[in-house]
């Protein structure tokens, strides 16, 4: 036999757990939301730009987030200043205890980056790079696996007489091993630059303080272009011409940097 008192625990019990189990779905099915908008709070507050984020999944237990329509604006502008189709991340969630922000993966699809030139000479990202730097550092970072694959990079140049846009294209990124704690990151990315390719390999590459090795190139690049930055009173300027070139560099935060060229041109002609 059962005493009376174990019959009335027992159907109190179940329902503590239900109230437990409701409670943590209703919690895991509105965290998203809630990420969502404390993520465009935070980044407008950084940035004081516009902040649109469309919407966030993400899995606490398998640390998976995924980002759709990302778009940070410009300010007092309606244009974008850059937007983000899809982002897809997976953290190592325990990392986040350390303070060690860990992603075992960063895959970023679709995403366009809008720089422009103003009559001033400055660009639409200074308030972006400048500030004050944080006293002890970056926060510890690691991203095991990056990639960016249909990318768009376009500068407005409104400096020059007449707008004129340029535009890099079909951006692909692949890297390891990106990190404030090691130096052994790498990087290879391609893209059609004003209609020439180019490519850029990063070795060595730490974070912080910053130090890689890279070689960038780019092949056939219309020179022609070059006579919009002539100066008003130049003799000669480019009617035609195709150039390629090969950069070599190494950065380091306390050595600085040492660079190395070549380049080769063709079939150029020069106008009064």
């Amino acid at each position: 036999m059962h005493a009376p008192g174990a019959m009335r625990v027992r159907p109190r019990l179940a329902l503590a757990l239900v109230v437990v189990v409701v409670a943590g779905a209703a919690a895991v099915w509105a965290l998203p939301e809630i990420v969502r908008r404390v993520a465009i709070a935070q980044i407008h507050a950084v940035t004081e730009r516009p902040v649109q984020i469309e919407a966030v999944t993400l899995n606490p237990f398998t640390g998976r987030v995924a980002v759709r329509g990302f778009r940070l604006g410009e300010r007092g502008e309606a244009a974008p200043f850059a937007d983000i189709g899809r982002l897809d991340a997976r953290l190592r969630p325990l990392a986040l205890l350390r303070g060690h922000l860990w992603l075992r993966e960063l895959v970023v699809t679709g995403s366009t980056v809008r720089l422009v030139r103003l009559p001033s000479g400055d660009f639409n990202i200074s308030d972006l790079i400048e500030g004050p730097a944080s006293p002890g550092g970056p926060p510890a970072v690691t991203v095991d696996r990056f990639a960016l694959s249909g990318g768009t990079v376009s500068l407005e140049d409104r400096a020059l007489p007449e707008t004129r846009t340029w535009t890099s294209e079909q951006i692909e990124i692949e890297a390891r091993n990106v990190s404030t704690q090691r130096d052994d990151g790498t990087a290879v990315a391609r893209s059609v630059t004003a209609g020439a390719p180019s490519s850029l390999e990063i070795t060595e590459l730490r974070l912080y303080p910053i130090h890689l090795r890279a070689t960038a190139s780019m092949e056939g690049l219309d020179l022609t272009p070059l006579r919009l930055y002539a100066p008003p009173d130049a003799p000669m300027v480019v009617e035609r011409g195709r150039g390629s070139a090969s950069i070599r560099v190494v950065l380091d935060a306390r050595e600085g940097l040492h660079a190395d060229a070549t380049a080769r041109i063709e079939d150029v002609r020069l106008v009064p």
